[in-house]
């Protein structure tokens, strides 16, 4: 009987994207079993690349801005608008983190400024939902770039609007919501993150995530500060609580305008790719799955896609394996969700750079192999 298989890999970061990856994939399961029917559903756990993804799947354009950079200059930024009306905008597309030299990385300074241009312009064009993707972010700014984006501007006490970034949030003093877009309060939006960290606290965004985007240790105390003071003032405004909020520490907080004065809510990033790419129906009469990503460990098991598609075929009882560049401490807990068994795809011992280029053809090999021990074609 003809074997079906569906292929469902994330990112192999550095070396492959999704799409990448499954394709090698797919030829190491032709050469283990040529004639099965496979199904490659490459997926994104709503970090860079989400946008992609869905837009292979679902009907729609790809829109083209010129925006705010995280340091204000000008970059060419996509998002996605589907015959539907469902737009889906990438932060990491105009507040992204590969936008900033690594040495001007500074989150006293980075705006989500360019994201909320975006959302803007989706909302101009009458998009009836949007899925906003926080993954890749090089800000901490609490979001208040993309609400001056959408009307929310943020005064001092003499009246004058703060300056851009998470440094000039310690002059707050108010919120005029007064010029808000009138869209943002009738447009549902999920926030699809891979993250539960709230806002502030040895947990929240300056804590985990300010030294990745240029803060030293004795930044954070002032950068948890500022996001604090900021978000009680929107939390006042709006009468909602909003920063012990699982997911509200992604992006720098950038989320938090959002869940304060819109219809929002923060989403599980693979959860949604999973459901708009159609995996469910995919898995019907499926023999296995094979996933992977760069690096498979301990924290694989939280929010990551892999967690997610065991969240599927574990219930279903479908073998499933997943494959990594590395399998590192703690991988093992994914047995525990049902992972068959996981591979590290590297021959042996290897330089990175050649790892890196020679990604796809140790990811094809490994599949062969594994696929092998699933019996005869």
């Amino acid at each position: 009987m003809k074997k079906k298989f569906v292929i469902a890999p994330d990112s192999f970061k550095g070396s492959l994207n999704c799409g990448e990856a499954a394709a090698a994939m797919e030829r190491g399961l032709c050469r283990a079993f040529p004639g099965s029917e496979i199904v490659s559903l490459p997926v994104a756990d709503g970090g860079e690349g989400t946008m992609d993804v869905i837009a292979s799947i679902l009907p729609g354009k790809k829109i083209k801005r010129t925006v705010s950079g995280p340091l204000l200059r000008p970059v060419e930024a996509v998002y996605f608008l589907g015959s539907d009306g469902t737009a889906v905008v990438e932060l990491a597309q105009a507040s992204g983190i590969t936008l900033v030299e690594r040495e001007k990385l500074n989150p006293f300074c980075t705006s989500t400024l360019g994201t909320g241009e975006l959302l803007r312009d989706a909302l101009d064009r009458g998009a009836k939902k949007i899925i906003l993707t926080l993954g890749g972010s090089a800000t901490n700014d609490g979001g208040s770039g993309i609400a001056r984006a959408l009307g929310i501007r943020c005064r001092k006490e003499n009246g004058k609007e703060v300056e851009p970034g998470c440094g000039g949030l310690g002059e707050a003093a108010d919120l005029d919501i007064s010029g808000i877009h009138p869209g943002l309060a009738s447009t549902p939006i999920e926030i699809a993150c891979d993250v539960s960290n709230p806002l502030c606290g040895p947990e929240g965004a300056s804590a985990i995530f300010g030294p990745q985007k240029g803060a030293a240790l004795e930044d954070i105390p002032r950068l948890d500060d500022l996001l604090q003071a900021y978000g009680t003032l929107l939390e006042q405004k709006s009468g909602r609580k909003l920063m012990d909020l699982p997911g509200t520490g992604a992006a720098g907080g950038a989320a938090m305008p959002l869940l304060a004065f819109g219809k929002a809510k923060i989403v599980s990033g693979i959860d949604t790719v999973l459901r708009l790419i159609g995996f469910e129906k995919a898995l019907e009469n499926a023999d296995a799955v094979l996933t992977g990503e760069g690096k498979i460990d301990g924290q694989t098991c939280f929010g990551k896609a892999i967690a997610g598609i065991l969240s599927y075929t574990a219930p279903r009882r479908i073998p499933t394996l997943g494959f990594a560049g590395m399998l590192e401490e703690g991988y093992e807990a994914l047995y525990d969700r049902g992972m068959t068994a996981c591979f590290a795809i590297c021959p042996g011992p290897v330089k990175l750079e050649n790892a890196m280029k020679n990604a796809g053809i140790y990811l094809e090999r490994a599949v062969y192999n594994a696929a092998r021990l699933m019996g005869k074609s």
